[in-house]
């Protein structure tokens, strides 16, 4: 570990406290990894925890593109935080190293309070990661703003277009008051995704996202402005959706000051059906007759 990364808090290895906090079934558990563009990609996996001091582990109970995208750059963020204010959280870079279809592990996941009484899930394949950098214990502030301050947002970095992006769903998942979200973007300094938690964070319309530096500012400051990144709005009914797009810049309200987010792409990542639903992957008809 590097001077320059510890004098932002990083250590190489986690502690006994840091295994601990990990532990629990119900928690906010993201996994960030990277798409073959070299965009961050983000999904929930609650079927993770540090092992040791050293690595992580987490299961897969359904087919999706992070662990494609794991098994082929193998640098992740991942994020743990508490279900309730007043809210915790790690940060945690981490290289994927192998999987397994069997073992303690698998068995571990499956005899959860989450996985035990589910007779048609199951974990069936673990993911073992050594652990590269990993943040002590933050607080995460309110961080709220006036609703007078909400509204001069939405008015002045509205996009105007007609086009509606994000569904009613999505739209609905970055609006509501009460919800999970959090930003992740490549760290320039050595390509680790890292995950930052934004409870502000909405929609200013079905193009555009925006989010408030009132609290985690020094974090927010460090993504490059045009960077690509990845936000992931849930609910407590295990829907989720996954943004794709350009940050593009820092304004301000009255000293509030806010990034932007231009909405590229979106992913639906809750079953059943999970892929990306914009932009609509163009289809060809099926061919039944034709002729020489």
């Amino acid at each position: 570990m590097s001077e320059d990364k510890n004098k932002f808090g990083w250590g190489s290895e986690f502690s006994d406290e840091l295994i601990k906090f990990t532990q629990p079934d119900i928690m906010v558990k993201l996994v960030s990894t990277i798409d073959p563009r070299g965009w961050p990609h983000l999904t929930i996996i609650t079927s993770n925890r540090a092992k040791s001091k050293d690595q992580i582990v987490w299961g897969q109970f359904f087919a999706g593109t992070s662990k494609e995208y794991v098994q082929k750059n193998p640098k992740q963020g991942i994020f743990y935080m508490t279900p309730e204010a007043p809210f915790k959280f790690i940060q945690v870079k981490a290289d994927f190293t192998h999987a397994k279809n069997e073992g303690e592990d698998l068995e571990y996941f499956n005899q959860s309070d989450f996985f035990r009484y589910f007779t048609y899930i199951n974990v069936y394949k673990v993911f073992y990661n050594n652990v590269v950098a990993v943040t002590p214990i933050k607080a995460l502030p309110p961080g709220g703003i006036p609703r007078k301050l909400i509204k001069a947002i939405e008015k002045e970095a509205k996009t105007n277009l007609e086009e509606k992006r994000l569904n009613v769903i999505g739209y609905k998942l970055f609006t509501n008051k009460i919800g999970v979200r959090a930003i992740a973007y490549i760290d320039p300094f050595d390509g680790y995704p890292i995950i930052i938690p934004n409870l502000q964070l909405n929609a200013i319309d079905h193009n555009r996202l925006y989010f408030p530096l009132t609290a985690l500012k020094e974090d927010f400051l460090k993504i490059p402005v045009n960077s690509k990144v990845a936000v992931i709005g849930a609910n407590f009914d295990m829907a989720s959706q996954v943004v794709k797009g350009t940050f593009t810049s820092i304004q301000s309200v009255e000293n509030i000051e806010y990034g932007l987010i231009d909405i590229e792409e979106i992913y639906n990542s809750s079953p059943p059906i999970v892929g990306k639903i914009y932009p609509e992957i163009e289809t060809k008809p099926k061919v039944n007759n034709f002729t020489l």
